[in-house]
């Protein structure tokens, strides 16, 4: 996938990799708050996990950190089309970045750290297959980066 197509067809796997987190993000809020950083992790994982879903968001990641419309679609998601699938999934109206932060009652700098600890992940074992974490299970991953996203979203 190259040039256009790459370009038209991001938007929908940007659609459906936020429908599924903010499904996620939605259930982790709803559930015991104690243990939102884990299923979040957890969730991220699973969707990079996935075969048929994998190489697209490889692609979608590749041209985001090339810039050109590529970047200007990942940040897009990543600042507001992604809140707003969070509100509507929980059953709210769609929010940006402030609005999520007043409801989880942290910093809006706490949710990009979050973002950024978890992307560095998903850089290091998807895309440039940096050792050990490119070969650790899920759960150790999850084990490790689950305070983390913790303390960011929940304090």
């Amino acid at each position: 996938m190259s040039g256009t197509a790459e370009v038209t067809e991001s938007p929908n796997v940007m659609t459906a990799y936020g429908d599924a987190i903010a499904k996620a993000a939605a259930e982790a809020h709803v559930g015991p708050r104690d243990e939102m950083g884990e299923r979040l992790v957890r969730t991220f994982l699973s969707l990079w996990e996935n075969p048929e879903l994998r190489p697209r968001l490889l692609e979608v990641v590749r041209s985001a950190v090339t810039g050109g419309p590529g970047a200007d679609q990942m940040r897009a998601f990543m600042s507001s089309q992604l809140f707003g699938q969070v509100g509507e999934n929980l059953k709210a109206a769609p929010m940006d970045m402030e609005q999520a932060a007043q409801e989880l009652k942290v910093e809006p700098l706490n949710i990009n750290a979050a973002a950024a600890q978890v992307w560095g992940v998903i850089v290091l074992r998807y895309i440039l297959h940096i050792e050990p974490i490119a070969s650790a299970s899920t759960e150790e991953i999850v084990e490790l980066l689950g305070p983390t996203i913790q303390r960011y979203l929940v304090g």
